[in-house]
């Protein structure tokens, strides 16, 4: 009995997550941010087919030249992947904020604590929904790269550059999504937005000064960029491949702060 209760609290959590999700307009916000991620690297590609033509358009090819030299479909997917272990961090991240902090914004978060729901399904039902969200416009942008990629005629086709393509795009997201549940303690801990989107933007500027030191395969923010292997690829510099210890890093942020996050929302005081 008690498990079809906890069954039915969770689904309950989980349509609820839905309906604001769908009324929201952080939805299409997220949305036009991955068709411009997908936007930009079919443009790259499109400078990079002929950018004399491009210059004619008024576009700078040389910035363009800098990620490889040829515009095949090996190319597009590891700009994509750069842009969404990049991007990605900063979308999934606002997703992840928005979903936790805007209780505390819109003052709603204590009508949901007073309902017979436990707040550990609460919890649940949020980053579900958030990882599911975030997943979905991993799948998006494939889908976008694939049409992208087609309308340009992009040559080097083939079924296992495709799937290649979608597996690393897939499990960088994952690893991304992992990564973003910090974001949600701080939004949670700072009952609101600012604080959580600064932490976000602090993290990825101390990403770039840990990568430059030689150290970014052991910063959990920059691991996903490490394993897609897309900064290396196209800029041919070689990185340091990733070990087990980068795993256990990204292992250990994700449980601690979901442990944390579920410990806060369970114990703190709310009043």
């Amino acid at each position: 009995m008690g498990t079809m209760v906890n069954r039915f609290a969770i689904i309950q959590s989980l349509w609820v997550e839905y309906q604001k999700v769908r009324r929201s307009k952080t939805l299409w916000i997220t949305a036009l941010a991955v068709f411009l991620v997908s936007l930009i690297s079919g443009l790259f590609m499109f400078i990079l087919q002929d950018p004399e033509r491009a210059r004619q358009f008024g576009l700078v090819g040389a910035k363009a030249l800098i990620f490889g030299g040829t515009a095949d479909w090996q190319s597009l997917f590891n700009l994509t992947l750069l842009l969404v272990s990049v991007g990605g961090l900063i979308i999934f991240g606002f997703i992840f904020v928005w979903i936790f902090g805007r209780e505390f914004s819109d003052k709603t978060v204590y009508d949901i604590l007073s309902l017979p729901t436990p707040r550990v399904t609460i919890v649940l039902a949020k980053l579900v929904t958030a990882a599911y969200w975030s997943l979905v416009l991993v799948l998006i942008v494939f889908v976008l790269s694939l049409g992208i990629g087609a309308l340009l005629q992009l040559p080097a086709w083939s079924a296992a550059t495709g799937l290649t393509g979608f597996r690393l795009l897939l499990i960088t997201g994952v690893l991304t999504v992992l990564l973003t549940i910090p974001f949600a303690l701080v939004a949670s801990t700072t009952r609101g937005y600012l604080p959580a989107v600064g932490c976000l933007f602090l993290a990825l500027v101390l990403g770039q000064v840990v990568s430059q030191l030689g150290y970014g395969q052991y910063y959990p923010w920059t691991i996903p960029m490490f394993y897609s292997g897309a900064a290396e690829a196209l800029t041919g510099k070689v990185a340091t491949p990733l070990g087990l210890v980068s795993y256990i890093v990204v292992g250990i942020v994700c449980v601690l702060s979901f442990v944390i996050l579920g410990a806060w929302w369970r114990y703190a005081d709310q009043t």
